[in-house]
């Protein structure tokens, strides 16, 4: 298949597809987050070690992310992304299998580097395979698809942990990028050449970007929004079960009303931006979230519904700040959008590893106020990005 050559009749088939393997990177966060206590009670780890688990999974899609970029370009998409699958497989299979924390750690970082190829060559294929004015379209509907992964996945980590043991999540990952390598080898052509831009280019294009401040305010942004969203994931089953006694499964339910919040956002996206700027409007929203989350807890609010609703309206801010802030981003530069995007997300994902490994055994109090600051922050980012775009027309 050459590159934008896909019928317009199998378009749906191949976005779906290529979204399925771009969630295998946030299916691997999510499904293990219900997981974290019983995995420190089995190997005697503290709350805060347990919580490397995302910590160093996340840094690994970071990290990852910056090299498949390049080797994306250099050596084709197809062999980099079956590449990085036989990578995933063989750290799920190292995960379900570790003796200890240790192994587990490991096991996590290798599963990653395989997880990140997924996100950046299903991103850069649809790009490929379809005309510049559907492109947008099919980006949209690639990241609405890929949101649904946390929404489920906190859920079926619940009921597999209590069901079968924290391991149990391990190995149905094994399976799932088992299907998707074989679906790779077996019916997934290539869809573009290799690039004529040598290596030795990146560090300059990455140099041009950062000093770009509409790809520095929205990146800074969507990094700031993300590593909220991901401290208050590494935070939150501790929260739920010292604080209110919920165990893994209806931790993974609470999860579940998050995601769908954040879902719904990305549907609002489109008539916000209508309205207003969609960065900013996304940035308050998660803001408002974290600041009353940060209220209530200072007001001495013990039930369940004042830690749920603020959830809420963060994971919806969520869903409308990231592809409001993406779009951005790829306008930043013309002719380094690939660049801009692999950039931004190693940058989102590296920030959002080192906030969930810090967050520690947090109470509410601590989680409102670490959450309020980081995203006035982004709120602040997102405004600065806004008026320099305006100041540019």
């Amino acid at each position: 298949m050459s590159a934008r050559a896909a019928p317009a009749s199998g378009g749906g088939a191949i976005i779906l597809t290529l979204a399925a393997i771009a969630a295998l990177g946030s299916l691997a966060t999510q499904l293990v987050v219900p997981a974290l206590p019983p995995i420190a009670a089995e190997f005697g780890a503290s709350t805060l070690a347990a919580q490397k688990v995302i910590g160093v999974y996340l840094l690994g899609l970071a990290a990852g992310q910056l090299v498949a970029g390049p080797l994306v370009d250099r050596i084709g998409r197809r062999p980099v992304m079956l590449s990085g699958l036989v990578l995933f497989i063989l750290g799920s299979i190292a995960a379900a299998t570790a003796p200890s924390l240790g192994w587990l750690l490991a096991a996590r970082l290798v599963q990653a580097l395989g997880g990140a190829t997924g996100i950046v060559t299903a991103r850069v294929m649809v790009n490929d395979l379809f005309p510049p004015e559907e492109a947008a379209t099919r980006q949209a509907t690639l990241m609405s698809v890929v949101l649904l992964s946390p929404a489920v996945a906190p859920v079926v980590g619940g009921m597999l942990t209590e069901l079968a043991g924290w391991r149990s999540i391990f190995g149905l990952l094994v399976l799932t990028g088992l299907g998707a390598a074989l679906f790779v080898r077996f019916r997934l052509a290539e869809t573009s050449g290799r690039s004529a831009t040598p290596a030795r280019n990146l560090a300059h294009a990455w140099a041009m970007l950062l000093a770009t401040p509409r790809f520095t305010g929205n990146a800074a942004a969507m990094m700031l929004a993300s590593s909220s969203l991901y401290a208050f994931l590494a935070a939150t089953p501790f929260i739920l079960a010292r604080e209110h006694g919920i165990g893994p499964r209806d931790t993974g339910l609470f999860l579940l009303v998050v995601a769908a919040a954040g879902i719904a956002g990305t549907k609002c996206v489109g008539a916000i931006n209508r309205r207003t700027r969609g960065n900013i409007a996304g940035a308050a929203l998660v803001a408002s979230g974290a600041g009353l989350l940060f209220v209530g807890a200072l007001a001495g609010a013990k039930s369940l519904l004042a830690f749920l609703l603020p959830m809420i309206l963060m994971g919806f801010g969520t869903g409308v700040l990231g592809p409001s802030t993406i779009s951005e981003i790829m306008q930043a530069r013309p002719g380094l959008e690939g660049t801009a995007t692999s950039l931004a997300g190693a940058v989102q994902m590296g920030s959002s590893a080192v906030a969930s490994s810090l967050i520690g055994a947090a109470d509410t109090l601590r989680l409102g106020m670490v959450l309020s600051t980081m995203t006035l922050l982004s709120l602040g980012a997102a405004i600065a990005a806004s008026k320099v775009r305006m100041q540019s027309r």
